[in-house]
């Protein structure tokens, strides 16, 4: 009987420049307990992180770093408030500037990752990118929320003997027009 193969959990701290440098790719996991903000975001995160990045140089000696970053993650559907799973994917395409000043000179294609010292988070960089790839709204597929409460506009004009709970104000607005 063989074993699965293992995948490495990467190192939180790294060279990226020498990385590039080195034209380096590693491959593996980033732990979740470093993705802080991540954790705050979301109900739990189901599945490790896994991580495949590219360090390179590309055109007039520019670092960058390139890849794919996925995990899953539950979150709240926002109609019945029930767990969700959510499989989230990021492709990563930065160029690594030392501040915001060369972040601006960064071809369209690139978005900066700004690392001011000679290391950097790479949980931090890999947190962002899935931060950003987040969905904005998580609803269960239609007909399968927790419970399946129908839901109203609350529009009830068609609907005999229900009374309009604001017909209170239209009485004291027209009874302040006798006056």
């Amino acid at each position: 009987m063989s074993t699965p193969p293992q995948i490495s959990q990467l190192p939180r701290i790294l060279d990226p420049r020498r990385l590039a440098n080195q034209g380096v790719v590693l491959s593996g996991q980033v732990a979740i307990a470093h993705c802080e903000r991540l954790l705050d975001a979301v109900l739990e995160v189901s599945e490790p992180i896994a991580v495949e990045l590219t360090f390179d140089i590309a055109d007039q000696g520019r670092k960058v770093v390139c890849g794919e970053v996925a995990t899953t993650v539950r979150v709240a559907c926002q109609r019945c408030l029930a767990p969700l799973t959510v499989p989230v994917t990021a492709s990563i395409q930065l160029g690594i500037v030392w501040s915001e000043d060369e972040a601006k000179s960064l071809s369209k294609d690139l978005d900066p990752w700004i690392v001011d010292g000679e290391t950097a988070d790479i949980s931090a960089m890999v947190e962002d990118e899935l931060l950003l790839a987040l969905p904005f709204v998580t609803y269960h597929p239609s007909g399968q929320c927790h419970g399946d409460i129908p839901f109203s506009t609350g529009d009830n004009t068609g609907e005999e003997g229900k009374k309009n709970p604001f017909s209170i104000l239209e009485q004291l607005k027209n009874s302040g027009a006798d006056h």
